[in-house]
Formats: structure tokens, C-alpha cells, sequence
């Protein structure tokens, strides 16, 4: 078995096998002609023998990473998801009939650019809605609602724009681990004839989606429901809902109806009274979020009592020592869930 070689055992080694060849009364002292050439081939070994342990690494998915992670994969016609510019819907104000066409660029005060992608023209209201893609790629293009306001570049007719929602479908390049999870489940369990294992594998090949969870025969028989969730285990959006869609309509069997969603959110309005410590509105509502999504497709009901632990727990919310008066939705007890409900907070009160 292949063992790491350091550079002390490997001179030890060469200074054995040159005292074995050319006899005991070689000079091999440390400084001498000898010493010097064995202990240079030592050096050079041991970065051979950090380079094969790399290898031995290289050729396990588990152990894997970056390029080679991904050519493991693709021998298993698994493929790297790409980074994916974010899309938005710009509402354009000017004079009414102007034709704005694909192609014109509108741009954040900090410089993200986001491109048209179709062409239309202004309507009489003096307003037109076009959709547009960032011009970069990744979660970082994802803006917020009303920060889309520059005009780069004098437009005719065209006086100012906006964005009403945010820019949404952004997403980063799939990580090593969110890799190694499909390609561990494609090898691990096998899809076959359109079993369910089948439908996980089609969603996810779509870049931005996240957790899959798959209803059979939820209508009858050939039914199939399709619930997915986006890459940050987010609502996904309706684009993203149509093009896994599209995509498993290419791939299921024949007579099979499959119907794609997402889950359906919760607003879950927290309301609490901090006894001892500071509060934090935002970090409350973000560690809340965020064990929600950890815990997607698995919670059965909203634990009233995990909410309380989370908030006097999480590193997020750790201003608050103490609380009472703790409600959710106005009540002290769990929330039940459906198996297509995802729960997010919409709004932390905190009592004076």
C-alpha cells in the first residue's frame, strides 16, 4: 500500500543502498560529494511522493477536487453546472411608441450592467415592461428590487427605469460538494425506468435547482409532482419551474404526466419580548431562515420550541440572553406543514 515518504527516511534510504553497492568505505558524511548528490535526490523524491499521494486523492470523487472532481463526474455523464447570469423585469418610463430594443444596457450605481433581452415598445401609459439578464453571472447579480435606475448611454426617447422586484436565477458555479452530492447519488442510487430516483437525477441536472422531493401518483395513475426548490433551497421562480419542466418532458416515459413545482411558503411572523440582552431583528430572521432551509422537505410542522432555542442559541442571534412573551403567527404552538409548505419568516416583532 502506498505510504508518504519524508525526506529524511528516503536519504537514509539512497545512503543505505550507495553504502551497499559501493562498499563501507565510501565517504557519505553529511558535506560531502556524496551526501550532497543523495540529499538533493531525496528532496526531489519527496515532492514525487507528495505528487503521487495528490494523484491517489485526484482519482476518488470523495477525495477529488476541481478539475479532476469534474472529469470524475463527467465519466458518469454527470456535468459541472455553470454559473448563470440573474434575470429581471424592468418597467422602462419614456415617450409612448419608442421601441426599446434587445440589446440596450441599464446599469446599478455600482456598476452591475443588465441587458435587454427582448424588444418592445413603450405603451401609452409612458411605460413599458422588458425583461433584461445580467451582463455577469452568479448570486451577486441577484439586486435588489429598485436598484436598477442608470442609463449609461442617452436612449431616445427613454427617460428613466427601474426594477419593481428583484433580479432573481443567479447562481453561482456548482461547488465541489454540491458535485460530489449528484454524482454519490447517480452512482449510489441507480435511476431506472422512471423511477423516482429518475426524476431527482432530470431536476437537478438543471443549474439552480436545489432540493427535489417526488409526489407519485399524486393525481392518479401516471401522475408525477415534481417539487424543487432553487439552489439556495429558496421558492423557485417560474422560469426555473419551466425549464425543469421542459427538460424532464424530454426525458420521462412515455404516458407519464408530470407536473413541476415549487414549495409553497409560510409567512411566519415571530413576535417575542427580549428580557436580558439586545435583539437583533435581522439576525433573528436570518438564522430562522436559515434553519428552514436546512430542513427542507423534512419538517412535518414549525416547532414553536425549536424557534425559542434558535433564538437563544444561534451565533446570529446572540445579543439575546433571555426572552418572554414568545408567539408565532399570535400563537404559543407548532405550525403543521404540508409536504409542498415551506415556511420563512416574513416579519420579527420585538415587544418593548
Amino acid at each position: 500500500m502506498f505510504e508518504m515518504e519524508t525526506r529524511k527516511n528516503i536519504l537514509d534510504r539512497l545512503k543505505q543502498y550507495y553504502t551497499e553497492t559501493a562498499g563501507d568505505k565510501v565517504n557519505i558524511i553529511e558535506g560531502g560529494f556524496v551526501w550532497d548528490t543523495l540529499s538533493a535526490n531525496a528532496k526531489e523524491f519527496e515532492k514525487a511522493y507528495a505528487e503521487m499521494a495528490l494523484i491517489i486523492e485526484a482519482s476518488f470523487p470523495q477525495t477529488s477536487w476541481g478539475d479532476w472532481l469534474t472529469k470524475k463526474a463527467e465519466e458518469h455523464g454527470i456535468i459541472r453546472q455553470e454559473a448563470t447570469n440573474s434575470s429581471v423585469i424592468l418597467t422602462i418610463t419614456g415617450q409612448a411608441g419608442v421601441a426599446v430594443s434587445e440589446g440596450v444596457l441599464f446599469s446599478t450605481n455600482d456598476g452591475k450592467n443588465f441587458i435587454t433581452v427582448e424588444t418592445k415598445k413603450i405603451e401609452s401609459t409612458g411605460t413599458v415592461d422588458i425583461k433584461a439578464q445580467s451582463q455577469d453571472v452568479g448570486t451577486s447579480c441577484n439586486v435588489d428590487a429598485e436598484t436598477i435606475t442608470k442609463i449609461p448611454m442617452s436612449i431616445y426617447g427613454v427617460s428613466a427605469v427601474t426594477n419593481k422586484n428583484s433580479a432573481y436565477d443567479g447562481f453561482d458555479e456548482e461547488t465541489d460538494e454540491e458535485l460530489l452530492e449528484r454524482l454519490l447519488f447517480k452512482v449510489q442510487k441507480p435511476a431506472t425506468s422512471g423511477n423516482p430516483y429518475h426524476y431527482v437525477q432530470w431536476a437537478t441536472e438543471v443549474t439552480g435547482v436545489g432540493g427535489v422531493k417526488i409526489i407519485r401518483l399524486w393525481n392518479g395513475p401516471g401522475t408525477v409532482k415534481v417539487i424543487i426548490t432553487d439552489a439556495n433551497n429558496g421558492i423557485a421562480s417560474e422560469d426555473l419551474i419551466e425549464k425543469v419542466k421542459n427538460h424532464i418532458e424530454e426525458q420521462r416515459p412515455i404516458g407519464a404526466t408530470v407536473t413541476v413545482v415549487s414549495l409553497e411558503p409560510v409567512k411566519i411572523n415571530i413576535e417575542l419580548k427580549v428580557t436580558s440582552g439586545t435583539a437583533s431583528i435581522e439576525g433573528i430572521k436570518n438564522a430562522v431562515n436559515d434553519y428552514f432551509k436546512k430542513n427542507i422537505f423534512n419538517a412535518t410542522y414549525v416547532s414553536y420550541a425549536v424557534i425559542g432555542g434558535i433564538i437563544l442559541n444561534n451565533s446570529a442571534t446572540t445579543g439575546v440572553l433571555d426572552y418572554t412573551d414568545l408567539k408565532i403567527n399570535s400563537n404559543t404552538e407548532n405550525i403543521p406543514l404540508t409536504d409542498e409548505q415551506m415556511p420563512t419568516v416574513n416579519e420579527v416583532k420585538i415587544i418593548e
